[in-house]
């Protein structure tokens, strides 16, 4: 693989998980069967699959004075944890329960994730923040400054920056976000519609009573397949925002596959859909589904070096996510069920 290095600037978090017989109603107390207390958070999750994915990947993010054994399981996973800072504030914490039929229910508290303590620090230093990586990685699970300062020195520093807006950014964000300094945009259908509602509200796609005019809103319809309502919220996102005319947009569609939109292709090749991969013995669980997707396409990116990216190249990234993302769905957990780089290579020569 090319000399190549993604930092990914994200959430951290406690999970701590109770295995219950059923989800606790209001007022009710319960023992739970089984306790485990794991590392979480999408950009841990992300970074663990570009490490998995065979890529260098350092991360920035920050812990508690209660996180030195999470510091440990990311070294523990291949990671360059050089970037982790510790805070005053406890570290994020995801209290989730799950029940026999897999069923959960999740309480989330941001905690350090949304200190700001290394855009800070940086502003007390010349140096580089990104001294020898190639990509950038953001989610949106820390603080929205630290996303927007990141994105700004990112660019900057000549690196290739990739946004995984999940969860999607609020309404009122959506519009005067820079987009502009966005290389890649990875969403799945939830958020491109979310993102598309977001970018029409500033627009005059209105009509005078205030509503969406219809042909904002006829995406959904059920004559439309996935693929075809992926297209057409693409080709929408580029009327309403310049920026989309050439950001690179990969949209997942889970168990129907994904739509690429690589606008630096020529016209006919621009658009690219790969199926989603087969699933062996049944799906357990797909919480981790898409951050494997999104590290594995981060590792596929850097994998090909500076060079433009041909349609073949976009198809054969695609699969291999696929492929991997369809792997972690047939294990429970989310870290736990990130294949290794080997795994999805048998996989794919056992398919064909």
């Amino acid at each position: 693989m090319p000399s190549s290095k993604c930092v990914v600037r994200g959430s951290i978090n406690h999970d701590e998980y109770f295995f219950v017989d059923e989800i606790t109603k209001p007022g009710e107390t319960k023992s739970s069967k089984r306790h485990a207390s794991r590392v979480g958070g999408k950009g841990a999750n992300q970074a663990v699959a570009i490490a998995r994915a065979g890529g260098e990947v350092e991360f920035y993010g920050t812990v508690g004075k209660d996180g030195d054994w999470i510091v440990e399981e990311m070294k523990g996973h291949g990671i360059d944890v050089a970037g982790i800072l510790v805070s005053e504030e406890p570290t994020g914490r995801a209290i989730i329960q799950v029940s026999d039929d897999g069923e959960n229910s999740i309480i989330l508290f941001a905690g350090a994730n949304h200190s700001e303590a290394h855009e800070k620090r940086e502003k007390s230093s010349h140096d580089s923040w990104f001294l020898g990586a190639s990509h950038l990685l953001l989610q949106n699970e820390i603080s929205f400054q630290s996303t927007l300062t990141s994105l700004e020195r990112a660019k900057e520093e000549g690196l290739c920056t990739i946004f995984n807006p999940s969860p999607m950014l609020s309404q009122a964000a959506i519009p005067d976000f820079p987009w502009e300094k966005v290389d890649w945009l990875l969403i799945n259908e939830g958020e491109g519609l979310a993102l598309l509602e977001g970018l029409a509200k500033k627009s005059d796609l209105f009509d005078a009573t205030g509503e969406l005019k219809a042909e904002m809103t006829d995406i959904e319809h059920p004559q439309l397949s996935k693929r075809a309502s992926a297209n057409e919220v693409i080709a929408r996102l580029i009327l309403l925002h310049p920026a989309f005319r050439t950001m690179n947009v990969v949209y997942t569609l889970g168990s129907e596959g994904v739509v690429g939109f690589v606008p630096s292709l020529d016209v006919a090749d621009r658009t690219v859909y790969v199926p989603a991969a087969k699933v062996e013995g049944g799906v357990k669980d797909t919480t981790g589904a898409g951050d494997c997707f999104a590290g594995y396409f981060i590792a596929g990116l850097m994998q090909r070096g500076e060079g433009g990216l041909r349609r073949e190249d976009v198809v054969e990234i695609l699969r291999v996510c696929n492929q991997a993302a369809g792997i972690s769905v047939e294990s429970p957990g989310t870290i736990e069920s990130i294949p290794t780089r080997a795994m999805v290579e048998a996989r794919m020569v056992k398919l064909g």
